[in-house]
């Protein structure tokens, strides 16, 4: 499921990736915390909580998710799975699906929310650039990967200095190679 909002360009995520390293008093070459950047997302921004739930409770294809609060705010629902992989063990795919949603809160505060509350079944497309969930994908990767500390690095170094998965580490390559 997905909504549309207004366009943001991959240039233009990449930009606020930087902006939002700033605000987290982050350097733009150094690993991006995640978990912590959990807990400190729900302290700067009004009404966003995030709960761990057993994984019955979310679909079997969910691994975590976010929604808006009757009362305002967001609430991210993390399976317990996902948390204690995250948490415990580093597992780079946990870690960013919980980016990937702290993304969308960040995203929504910025002003780029849904432009209508209808769902698009699986037939309707979005151009990229416009889809809720690109948006949190394209930012996820600029906030895990930085964009400029990364260029030129291979696959392998990529995963060695920053927690990503290997699809991620090649993806990001890959835009290395077609910027040739």
């Amino acid at each position: 499921m997905d909504y549309r909002t207004k366009p943001l360009s991959r240039s233009s995520i990449r930009q606020l990736s930087k902006y939002i390293r700033k605000i987290f008093k982050l350097n733009e070459s150094e690993p991006f915390p995640v978990l912590d950047i959990l807990e400190r997302v729900c302290i700067m921004f009004d009404g966003v909580d995030y709960i761990v739930v057993e994984d019955d409770d979310l679909p079997a294809d969910i691994f975590a998710w976010c929604y808006p609060k009757p009362e305002g705010g967001f609430m991210i629902e993390i399976k317990q799975t996902v948390y204690d992989g995250a948490c415990y063990h580093n597992n780079r795919a946990f870690l960013c699906f919980i980016c990937h949603e702290i993304c969308h809160v960040i995203l929504f505060y910025l002003g780029y929310t849904p432009i209508s509350t209808r769902m698009l079944s699986k037939d309707e497309k979005i151009p990229a650039y416009c889809s809720v969930e690109w948006q949190a994908k394209a930012l996820c990767g600029e906030l895990t990967i930085p964009y400029e500390a990364t260029v030129g690095m291979k696959a392998k170094a990529i995963m060695e200095k920053y927690p990503v998965t290997e699809a991620s580490a090649k993806y990001r390559v890959k835009q290395d190679k077609a910027k040739k």
